[in-house]
């Protein structure tokens, strides 16, 4: 949640006023404002979370020989922004106190209701979300509509990865187990903006759903992608302290057929919680030589399709009679008695039109390798279909 021009002037004035320099971020480390634009990521931003307190407090750094007075601005019961200035700011000096307390009264008041804004519009959000991905409101023609709505590109595909706790507390402590959860997902959310490649986080359940586009091939996006998602799991043990999984699916997926990814990234989030493992990162594990194919790219499946059964479909060969019994004999093992009883003809018309499929395809059907393609190729016919 990044602050609003009303919120930039008030900090702007109060860094003139009192002639220091103020910086403020969330309480995941995550820098919102800083009046010294040359200096956007400090060394001691990444101490600050271990010195978090809901009461104005100071520390001081050897290191740097620094010390660092923070001001939490409060946004609900569990969640607050932190107002830093590199001084000490002396008791004593209570005109300089004074002028501090009103910027971050200020600030409290209208980041309050910032957030209480945005806190319902993602409720929207994310049953908008729900509700798509269920496909209880909308149909394959109302996804594009939908996606630009979420903000994803409608030309798109992609992966799609659910993210959950690992040990969910007991059911009796609901309430803290909600206020967990909540923290995890404003981490997630504040991290998302470093992810590797455009992503988008949805919350559904007690998961969290991130929509990562596609933006080159699995070789090219797999180290980063890993390694982003190993980055999220140090962040939540070492600010919420509890440990988080995840689900990826096979591949990335165009906007009409998002569930499919999401259906995958579940299952196997659900594979690694059955194995009984914790802060693990599950891909989905291809079973089917669908799946399989899903992992080409489509120009080379239908490169192949039509490499092998093309001689069969051509203008030329409108009678589909020859397509129709070489598909047959394959599904029948290559027995020519069962094919003919299947097509209703006689055993001698098989044989004829196999030997017409050898010679249009130049092929044998005695070979393996051979009828394997064939096997593959109209595979593939069932699949771009």
């Amino acid at each position: 949640m990044n602050i609003d021009n009303n919120q930039f002037e008030i900090l702007q004035k109060m860094a003139k006023t009192i002639h220091k320099p103020v910086y403020l971020y969330n309480q995941h480390g995550r820098i919102l404002y800083t009046s010294h634009t040359m200096i956007t990521s400090p060394e001691w931003i990444h101490l600050l979370p271990f010195f978090r307190s809901r009461t104005n407090h100071s520390f001081s750094m050897i290191q740097v020989k620094q010390t660092f007075s923070v001001f939490p601005i409060d946004l609900n019961e569990q969640t607050c922004d932190y107002l830093v200035i590199p001084s000490f700011i002396p008791p004593q000096n209570k005109a300089l106190h004074a002028t501090i307390a009103k910027a971050v009264n200020e600030i409290s008041i209208a980041r309050m209701r910032q957030y209480a804004a945005l806190q319902t519009t993602k409720r929207a959000r994310n049953e908008g979300f729900r509700r798509w991905i269920e496909r209880s409101s909308s149909s394959q023609q109302d996804a594009p509509r939908l996606a630009q709505a979420f903000g994803l590109n409608v030309e798109s595909s992609y992966l799609c990865i659910i993210c959950q706790l690992d040990q969910l507390i007991d059911a009796a402590f609901f309430k803290k187990q909600q206020m967990v959860l909540d923290q995890v997902i404003d981490l997630l959310d504040s991290a998302i903006a470093s992810s590797p490649f455009p992503a988008f986080l949805f919350v559904k359940g007690d998961t969290g759903v991130v929509l990562m586009e596609e933006t080159g091939s699995w070789s090219e996006m797999s180290d980063r992608l890993i390694s982003f998602l190993k980055q999220l799991q140090i962040l939540v043990k070492i600010h919420v302290n509890h440990t988080i999984s995840f689900g990826v699916s096979l591949t990335g997926y165009p906007i009409p057929h998002l569930s499919e990814g999401y259906s995958e990234a579940l299952e196997a989030l659900q594979a690694g919680h059955l194995s009984s493992r914790t802060e693990y990162i599950q891909f989905y594990q291809a079973k089917d030589v669908s799946d399989l194919l899903k992992l080409i790219p489509k120009k080379d499946v239908i490169t192949f399709h039509q490499l092998h059964l093309h001689p069969l479909s051509e203008p030329s060969q409108a009678d589909q009679s020859l397509l129709h019994t070489l598909s047959v004999y394959l599904e029948t093992h290559c027995h020519i008695s069962e094919t003919a009883k299947r097509l209703s003809i006689h055993r001698n018309t098989v044989i004829y039109r196999l030997e017409k499929c050898e010679e249009l395809l130049r092929i044998s059907l005695k070979d393996p390798d051979a009828t394997l393609r064939l096997r593959l190729a109209f595979r593939i016919q069932r699949f771009l279909s």
